[in-house]
């Protein structure tokens, strides 16, 4: 089963970010809260200056109330967002100086019990350079992907940084594009590699992705994905009924985040997400830990574990991951980490001619558990999910 649990223990903070350290005292007592998707995980956002935190509300009568109440009490509207395909009003409000991120939620929810507050929190991408000695491009041959590779069956979401469209190695795929980042960075570079993989036409043919690009920069030079841009772009990719999503972002429980992926999979979204690069002793990271989603690791050629991957029993299955060679175009490395696994598992499912659009993801997780290799432990296993994916009889050889 998957877990719902909220709160980063000290060990995730330490495979996070550095600055999030200086707070791990406030996350271990947060922990002792019973019920932890009602908590608050803390961060340096939640106890320096003001917080900015985000508010569902479901109608009109809440958002009036929400926003009134909020004002009464020294909060500043910063935006106000009409999230249609899920059915959602987004509100983000800065609180007073000195109010933190706990109390403003604890606050405006008991004034207005029927909205959501909550952190807008940030999500890391989950790749890191990687050096090896010799070009090795091996993730085809292990998958055993089919000679000549497969046709996209569905269209391919992709929430990640922008992705260029003009880059060569996209020639072959239509690319749809949409910003939901006020950053000026123009960071392309894991998108498009991101892309590369799901439309290497050795593997995938005749791919339509919709690239939603949600990675900013932060002042301290960090590419981060808020809150309200992943949401923005999962009511993106509802509206215009894309079946399939890649999301190689991970970072903390936030239960607006999680309402969101609810309201996106009920309406026949499938999302395909890293379980993150933070190491093997933190607790597991969203929004690859929803019970919603498809969690996935990575293991490297001789089918090992890659070391830093997060574990648990939300762990669905397993894909290349480790020293893969990509390229954008301009510039090619070895990649290694959850997020370039991702892209081929979701490429996988695109290729699967039983995944059409309305598949849920008990459907897919059937599938996936057909497919599959069985690694470590006999059976589903916290480390491998249900094993190392196989295209295998995917489709016909040279059907693409």
């Amino acid at each position: 089963m998957k877990t719902s649990r909220a709160d980063l223990t000290m060990n995730a903070i330490a495979g996070l970010s550095c600055h999030a350290i200086a707070t791990a005292l406030l996350i271990v007592l947060a922990a002792c809260v019973p019920d932890r998707r009602s908590a608050i995980n803390a961060g340096p956002e939640a106890e320096i200056g003001q917080v900015q935190v985000l508010a569902f509300a479901p109608d009109t009568a809440t958002r009036d109330a929400l926003l009134s109440a909020a004002t009464a009490r020294g909060y500043r509207g910063l935006a106000e967002t009409e999230l249609p395909a899920l059915g959602l009003t987004m509100l983000s409000l800065e609180t007073p100086r000195g109010v933190t991120g706990e109390a403003a939620i604890e606050t405006l929810e008991a004034i207005v019990p029927a909205s959501t507050v909550g952190l807008n929190h940030k999500y890391r991408l989950q790749n890191v350079s990687s050096t090896v000695g010799t070009r090795r491009n091996y993730a085809s041959a292990l998958m055993s992907w089919p000679d000549g590779g497969c046709s996209a069956t569905v269209p391919i979401g992709l929430i990640d940084t922008t992705v260029d469209t003009t880059s060569v190695v996209l020639n072959g795929a239509q690319i749809v594009s949409e910003r939901f980042t006020d950053s000026p960075s123009l960071d392309m570079r894991h998108g498009t590699e991101m892309a590369a993989v799901l439309a290497d036409p050795s593997r995938l043919q005749n791919v339509t992705i919709y690239s939603a690009s949600v990675v900013g920069m932060t002042p301290e030079g960090d590419s981060v994905a808020n809150t309200d841009a992943l949401i923005r772009a999962l009511d993106w990719m509802t509206g215009l009924n894309v079946p399939l999503v890649n999301i190689a972002l991970a970072g903390p429980y936030n239960k607006l985040l999680e309402q969101a992926v609810d309201a996106a999979t009920a309406q026949g979204l499938t999302l395909v997400a890293a379980v993150g690069n933070a190491g093997p002793d933190v607790d597991p990271l969203y929004p690859a830990a929803f019970e919603a989603v498809v969690a996935v690791t990575a293991v490297d050629a001789e089918r090992r574990l890659f070391r830093n991957a997060v574990r648990g029993t939300h762990v669905d299955v397993a894909a290349p991951g480790v020293d893969i060679f990509v390229s954008n175009g301009s510039q090619a490395r070895f990649v290694t980490g959850t997020s370039i696994a991702t892209a081929f598992v979701t490429a996988w499912l695109a290729a699967s001619p039983s995944f059409t659009t309305g598949t849920n993801i008990q459907l897919a997780r059937q599938r996936l558990l057909s497919s599959s290799e069985d690694l470590g432990a006999r059976g589903p296993d916290p480390l491998f999910g249900v094993g190392l994916l196989s295209a295998e009889g995917l489709c016909i050889a040279g059907a693409g």
